[in-house]
């Protein structure tokens, strides 16, 4: 096994052992179970971006710009 491997899911695992409460419990490594709330609202969807929003961005308009001295 690679260290760096290794070191990775050592490090995975003291995380998730920090987040175990209390010590006697099994680690808690798993995703959200269904009594928890979910973390952002369920109905959300992502904005909508049209083309010429994106070329504005690439061009820089409508963002500071630098002074150049």
């Amino acid at each position: 096994m690679d260290t760096s491997s290794k070191a990775s899911k050592d490090k995975k695992r003291d995380k998730d052992v920090d987040m175990t409460f209390p010590a006697s419990d099994a680690i808690a490594h798993g995703g959200a179970t269904g009594t928890e709330p979910p973390r952002r609202p369920v109905d959300r969807k992502p904005p909508t971006i049209t083309k010429e929003q994106i070329d504005q961005a690439q061009r820089g308009d409508g963002h500071k710009q630098a002074e150049k001295k």
